[in-house]
């Protein structure tokens, strides 16, 4: 990736602009590319060289993007774990990133994990191309330049935080990161912050506590999941842009969102072919991962779900792995869920499948009431009954405080499903 060089020629020109701000304090240019300069030197003097693996685990984000830039300048491969796992899971998962970077060699710029909404981390290798090759499309398509502030509000080992903070690097914008998400402190930032990277889930409850009178934000750039149109209406009300996008650490970018589309539309991202295949998303472009299954046309999927229109735009219904099957018939979790959130004093909800002897699996809801209204039971079976057909509606119904979510902000599903079969959810019986 040529974001090292992009970070030194600004250091160069602009030594005194702030790469870097927030709460531990501004960080400039020229002082993170000495950094980044610092570290490259001691790791070559370690023997790390071309194509080798560089485990980068800070907790600041300062830290860690020094390190991921000092990696790119031995053209090492960065492997961005989170500072937080615990040592049997960070084992593990740089074993299998050591053995992607052996595989693929000096290809490998930078590997990455995602866990799907399993919790449990999975490398992704990325070449130099893959990533910053859209850099420029994203800018012109966002409109995220050298002139913004931009709020990362999540751990930088979840793809697309880390994303978000490297392109704005490469732009030459300032990047407020924050440590782990909380609305409170995004909010906040908001005061200075004009773009923001963040999934559907933090966007809510960004907009809840989001003050317009003193708000800097006027981009959101919204990837993960679907966004719900209540969401969208309240970020317009707020006087913010939304540009969403549907893809995957495997994929990168597949399709976007352009002005004048249906709110359950989106069009391929540029330099980016899509075909649905007996209902599951297929992709082919240059941002593809390194060793992703393709076939012979080069095309790859990570089993989402949708629809691909006569108009060429697409629809996007869901992950494959979020299906529950229930007497025969298969109901995709998040189409149950999206009815689910439009129920007020719903703040997220998660649906999974449940053992049942005669049916299989059923459908069971488990709702993350708005800290102001929960939703009454009869709310919610009267949005399924309205809106979902009979075997895709609910018949077990929780309550919990809090879902579990994935660092990268999603709602853990399958950690969700574990926990009601065990019992360590804490969900409460919805009567």
């Amino acid at each position: 990736m040529p974001i090292s060089r992009d970070v030194r020629r600004r250091a160069a020109a602009e030594p005194d602009r702030p790469a870097l701000v927030g709460a531990s304090g501004t960080v400039s240019y020229g002082e993170l590319a000495a950094r980044a300069e610092t570290r490259s030197e001691a790791l070559a003097a370690s023997g790390v060289a071309a194509g080798h693996a560089v485990v980068c685990a800070e907790s600041e984000p300062a830290d860690l993007l020094a390190a991921v830039l000092a990696a790119d300048l031995l053209e090492a491969a960065a492997v961005v774990a989170d500072a937080d796992w615990p040592d049997a899971v960070r084992e593990s998962a740089v074993d299998a990133a050591r053995a992607l970077v052996d595989r693929h060699g000096t290809a490998v710029s930078l590997v990455v994990f995602t866990s799907g909404s399993t919790g449990t981390p999975r490398p992704v290798a990325r070449s130099r191309r893959s990533w910053t090759f859209s850099f420029p499309t994203f800018s012109a398509l966002t409109g995220v330049g050298a002139q913004d502030t931009v709020l990362v509000p999540g751990r930088l080992s979840g793809s697309l935080f880390l994303y978000g903070a490297l392109h704005a690097l490469t732009v030459g914008a300032a990047v407020h990161a924050l440590p782990s998400w909380s609305p409170i402190e995004a909010a906040r930032a908001c005061a200075s912050c004009t773009a923001v990277h963040l999934v559907p889930s933090m966007l809510a409850e960004l907009l809840d506590r989001l003050d317009p009178a003193t708000s800097r934000l006027r981009t959101v750039v919204c990837g993960g999941a679907h966004l719900d149109p209540g969401v969208r209406a309240a970020a317009v009300e707020a006087g913010v842009e939304v540009v969403d996008y549907y893809g995957a650490a495997e994929l990168s970018f597949v399709a976007i969102r352009r002005p004048g589309l249906p709110p359950d539309r989106l069009r391929p991202f540029p330099e980016v072919a899509v075909d649905v295949r007996d209902g599951v998303i297929w992709a082919r472009g240059p941002y593809l991962a390194l060793g992703l299954d393709r076939d012979p046309d080069g095309f790859a999927t990570v089993g989402d779900h949708g629809v691909r229109h006569d108009d060429g735009t697409l629809s996007v219904h869901g992950r494959g792995d979020a299906a529950i099957t229930t007497g025969g018939a298969t109901v995709v979790a998040e189409a149950v869920e999206h009815v689910l959130r439009q129920v007020p004093g719903v703040a997220e909800v998660a649906c999974v499948g449940t053992p049942h002897e005669r049916l299989g699996q059923v459908v069971a809801a488990v709702v993350e009431p708005r800290p102001d209204r929960a939703p009454a039971l009869a709310e919610l079976r009267a949005a399924a009954a309205s809106g979902l057909p009979a075997t895709d509606r609910p018949r077990l119904w929780y309550a919990v405080d809090r879902l579990p979510r994935t660092p990268a902000g999603k709602v853990a599903r399958a950690e969700v499903g574990a926990g009601l079969r065990d019992g360590t959810l804490g969900a409460r019986v919805l009567t």
